[in-house]
């Protein structure tokens, strides 16, 4: 068996989310808060929980790299190494408040006080990661209570723009999801199941059962994350862009810990509060590449509307009744509001 022997005792935060759901607004909020890192970007987390959900590794072997990864990782930040100085990334600079102190890092100490320093004052990693709750069995076998998932989801509607562009471009070099090859067609890990209707679908109708599977996918880990008593916050969207203020509260208490003083700043770069959903979208965040535009309309109702419209011009009758089944689904409390799993 492998073991990681002598672990680090300090939070590991996800942040995490569908494609498309809006975390990128979380993220740099939960960085500023009191003992909490600079959030990454590292899917090697979500790669090993997907091998075992494939059962493509041995347990033991996951359990191991997890461990050793995320205290490699946070050791790696107190002592400035590793860290993304990209300007324009989520996960950059220019959006992540006290930037000044990962550049004092690279001119500190290392050792084993940094150690001590990270369990002393249980200072928190923060991975901001793309559908991991769904197959997030292994965080909770190597983290135990260190885990902390905060889950961001979002009206299906305004996800698909985003999951039409990223699953027309799938078959690019720069495309990194962890696959399968089906009869010589590459077809995403969460699609196993349904390998055969992949193949065979449309963009459109990909993109609709892709949003539909991983909610279904999610509402069965939810289940599973409550009877361990792993620590979840789940968040819509909706929710934190028009009622910030009260998601704020929900973000401290389940954290435990205070917001950055620099809190207003913050928001006010996210814009947020908003008076309409589809308000600020930041193009530096990567979104326009997935085919967002900003509304020319103030009036929520048709732009909801320009959406729907999008969709049915392509999607097939019966993935279109099931997509409008998961939106009836997403609507009715409490399955989608905010709740934390105790």
């Amino acid at each position: 068996m492998l073991k990681k022997f002598n672990c680090c005792t300090n939070d590991v935060i996800f942040v995490d989310g569908l494609w498309g759901t809006g975390k990128s607004l979380i993220a740099p909020i939960v960085s500023a808060m009191e003992g909490v890192e600079k959030q990454k970007i590292e899917h090697i987390y979500e790669y090993l929980c997907v091998l075992i959900f494939l059962n493509k590794i041995e347990e033991d072997a996951a359990d191991t790299l997890l461990k050793i990864y995320a205290d490699l990782s946070q050791y790696n930040n107190l002592i400035g190494r590793e860290v993304n100085f990209r300007w324009h990334d989520s996960s950059g600079p220019r959006i992540n408040p006290n930037s000044l102190r990962y550049i004092q890092r690279m001119f500190g100490q290392e050792g084993d006080a940094i150690i001590e320093e990270i369990n002393e004052n249980n200072l928190a990693l923060n991975v901001m990661s793309h559908t991991i709750a769904q197959v997030s069995k292994p965080l909770v076998k190597a983290y135990g209570n260190r885990l902390k998932i905060i889950e961001m989801v979002r009206h299906p509607v305004y996800m698909v723009r985003h999951w039409y562009s990223y699953l027309s471009r799938f078959d690019s070099e720069r495309e990194f999801t962890i696959s399968l090859d089906y009869e010589g067609q590459k077809v995403p890990w969460y699609a196993e199941s349904w390998k055969n209707e992949f193949i065979r679908m449309s963009i459109m109708d990909r993109s609709l059962y892709s949003i539909i599977h991983l909610y279904d996918l999610l509402f069965e880990s939810l289940d599973y994350l409550a009877e361990q008593n792993a620590k979840v916050l789940v968040l819509s969207f909706e929710s934190f862009v028009m009622e910030t203020e009260d998601s704020l509260e929900k973000l401290q208490k389940f954290l435990d810990r205070s917001h950055s003083n620099k809190i207003n700043t913050i928001l006010k770069q996210q814009k947020i509060p908003r008076k309409q959903l589809s308000q600020g979208l930041n193009q530096f965040l990567g979104q326009a590449s997935y085919g967002w535009k900003k509304s020319e309309t103030n009036f929520e109702q048709e732009e909801y509307e320009n959406y729907l419209e999008f969709i049915q011009k392509e999607a097939s009758e019966n993935y279109l009744q099931e997509f409008e089944s998961l939106i009836s689904k997403y609507n009715l409390p409490p399955q989608f509001k905010d709740f934390a799993a105790k």
